[in-house]
């Protein structure tokens, strides 16, 4: 029996033409010069462009290829100029290198509590915006907790507050797994991964930033593509992807640019139906295991689903699924201090279904949970 990946919100398995098309264009550089088949690769490098656009509802000129979640968002707010009386809005269930980066930044954090359902406490968060507010960043699916938030009522809200409030979307967990359309969320920045939901290579990730907002900043890491000098002075001469670099990887631009691709044609309609259906049906054949907990509100599901087992720890759970051939993983404290904080938890296994699993591999997890709990 192969390995049944269920850590999809980790990395996910690369499609077979993906993989072709990575392969297809490392063969090419091993056999003639990097840089020439760079140009004569161009239009089909640029279609990752249009795709990414296709995928968020954006222009192409708005999207940067960059290489996770994490690089963008550091850059993003490093990038930023913050006044040191204002401050930053996020969510307890924030991700913990995004919180390690304001921490790192000394910038001025207000933690906005979600409901104990899951749900965006509108009242709390109002309270939290005052007019020194620059940014609100928050998690559309946290790593920890599959509950979805609703990001479109929350960019309204926050504009209709102050529109120049800057509002930054961490959709590492929810692109590939959800509909994303940043018109229609209003958000300003927009960043994500190619190695989850996406089913694309690691390595890869990319950053949305409207480009009203991408003329105003002046990345931290930059170089000729983007400046030249002009006597003592640093002129940006392209504004466009604006956090893209000379040098990077043009096969795995290439194959997540592939991956979208095989995305956008499925439609996000049908792989969150297939998603949503695979964590229903495992909460209901769990349901009769009074053992086991379950964090998520199915009000809010998504395909990630956070669970313990009375009496077991989180570590012993993931050991035993992976000497069953099953490939989960833990969050812990360090993935969001906040969060878990609040739940009064160190750490819990977490699984996340994508569209490609079975109700039969389902049927095996099951199995084994239940299993692994009348264990001594």
């Amino acid at each position: 029996m192969n390995f049944i990946n269920f850590n999809n919100a980790g990395a996910s398995l690369l499609e077979p033409s993906t993989k072709n098309d990575i392969s297809n264009y490392l063969q090419l550089e091993t056999n003639i010069s990097g840089y020439y088949i760079e140009q004569k690769k161009k239009k089909v490098l640029d279609k990752f462009y249009f795709n990414a656009a296709r995928l968020l509802s954006c222009k192409p000129e708005e999207i940067s290829f960059l290489q996770s979640t994490t690089y963008g968002w550091n850059l993003f707010i490093n990038s930023l100029t913050i006044k040191k009386n204002s401050n930053i809005v996020i969510f307890d269930n924030e991700y913990g290198s995004n919180y390690i980066t304001l921490v790192n930044n000394n910038l001025n954090v207000r933690v906005s509590k979600l409901k104990e359902n899951g749900e965006i406490s509108f009242e709390d968060l109002k309270r939290k915006i005052d007019k020194h507010t620059v940014l609100v960043a928050v998690c559309h699916i946290a790593s920890q907790c599959g509950n979805i938030l609703d990001v479109e009522k929350l960019g309204r809200f926050i504009k209709k507050i102050n529109a120049n409030i800057i509002f930054l979307i961490d959709a590492c967990q929810s692109a590939g797994h959800l509909k994303l359309n940043v018109k229609q969320n209003m958000c300003d920045a927009l960043v994500c991964s190619g190695r989850k939901y996406l089913r694309g290579p690691r390595g890869t990730g990319l950053i949305f930033i409207k480009d009203s907002i991408q003329k105003k900043i002046i990345p931290k890491i930059i170089d000729t593509t983007k400046s030249k000098i002009i006597g003592r002075n640093l002129s940006i001469i392209n504004s466009t992807n604006i956090f893209e670099t000379f040098e990077y990887s043009p096969s795995l631009k290439i194959g997540l640019s592939k991956a979208i691709e095989k995305y956008n044609k499925l439609g996000h309609k049908e792989v969150e139906f297939k998603i949503k259906n695979l964590s229903k049906y495992f909460r209901k054949k769990m349901s009769s295991n009074p053992l086991v907990t379950i964090y998520e509100n199915e009000r809010l599901i998504s395909g990630i689903n956070t669970f313990s087992i009375k009496g077991k720890t989180s570590f012993d759970i993931y050991s035993f699924l992976q000497n069953k051939r099953i490939i989960t993983s833990i969050s812990s404290f360090q993935t969001s201090t906040h969060y878990f904080k609040k739940k009064n938890l160190k750490d819990i296994v977490r699984v996340s279904f994508h569209y490609f699993n079975k109700k039969k591999e389902v049927d095996y997890l099951v199995s084994s949970i239940n299993n692994f709990t009348t264990k001594n």
